[in-house]
């Protein structure tokens, strides 16, 4: 419990507390309050400041003698990091998507959003576009098809007009030359012509169409190749040839030669001419001759 001695001083002190505290208030109040000047009579001081000319050049020299302030380098600029040698890892795989609720309303979405194909129409539409894809290359085929098909019967029409033109023009040619052999020809008795006598004549005969036969035999025999003609086989040919003695077809009338013996006699009628200068008046257009070696077994 605080005595009477405590009380008085405790009271005491808070006097001087407050003694104290009003001072400093006064104090602080004359430090910032401003102090008016006291206006005083008579004329206002004036002074100059005088400045000689020595003290002026000393001012000069020593301003030109200063050293010049130094240039202020520019700040470094700070280095940045590379993002390869970045003490942070990379990293090497991508983040996953954070789980965001969904605001959007599901109903509201589920009628603006288009309609789901059905699958069955989907993949018949499908069948339908592959049908017509298939019909369109069908056509196609069909077409060059029938191109080809008219390409090769032009070709085959060509053809065939070009055989039937050459055939016209050897006919004109065959009948060309058989008018000329008739306009060449000398006018002879019926029978001349048409004789079947059998060339060459091995008895007295001496008459002009002996001799003829004989020749024509003579110029077969002598272009006559017998290699691969059988021995004493008889082989009846008759020939046609032009006046001149150029022979234009032959044909085998009792021939057993084979394939290659009737070459040899076809070529040897063709050889040459036959015989024709000096004949013109016995001369024979279809004789004909036989072919048979050697000529001594071959006799009748």
């Amino acid at each position: 419990m605080e005595s009477r001695a405590d009380q008085v001083r405790a009271f005491l002190l808070a006097l001087l507390l407050h003694a104290g505290i009003v001072v400093l208030a006064w104090l602080s109040a004359s430090w910032i309050w401003p102090v008016s000047d006291a206006s005083a009579a008579g004329e206002p001081i004036q002074a100059t400041l005088m400045v000689s000319k020595a003290d002026i050049r000393r001012a000069q020299k020593a301003i030109k003698d200063s050293p010049a302030p130094a240039a202020e380098k520019p700040p470094q600029p700070l280095p940045s990091k590379n993002p390869q040698t970045s003490d942070t890892p990379l990293q090497q795989k991508a983040q996953k998507p954070q789980d965001r609720p969904d605001v959007v309303d599901q109903a509201a979405a589920t009628k603006t959003a288009p309609p789901t194909p059905d699958p069955a129409l989907q993949e018949q539409k499908e069948r339908t576009r592959q049908a017509q894809v298939e019909l369109t290359e069908d056509i196609e085929r069909q077409r060059e098809a029938e191109s080809r098909q008219r390409l090769r019967e032009q070709l085959e029409a060509i053809r065939r007009e070009r055989d039937a033109a050459a055939k016209h023009t050897q006919m004109e040619e065959q009948r060309l030359a058989q008018l000329e052999d008739l306009r060449a020809a000398p006018k002879l008795a019926p029978a001349a012509p048409v004789m079947e006598a059998p060339v060459g004549n091995r008895g007295v005969d001496d008459s002009l169409l002996a001799k003829y036969k004989a020749a024509m035999q003579q110029t077969a025999d002598s272009n006559w190749n017998r290699t691969g003609a059988p021995e004493r086989v008889r082989c009846k040919v008759a020939f046609t040839q032009i006046p001149g003695g150029e022979v234009i077809d032959v044909q085998f009338l009792d021939c057993p030669f084979d394939d290659q013996g009737r070459d040899s006699v076809d070529r040897a009628l063709r050889r040459n001419p036959m015989p024709y200068s000096g004949y013109e008046s016995v001369f024979i257009r279809k004789p004909t001759i036989t072919f048979c070696y050697p000529q001594e077994d071959c006799l009748p």
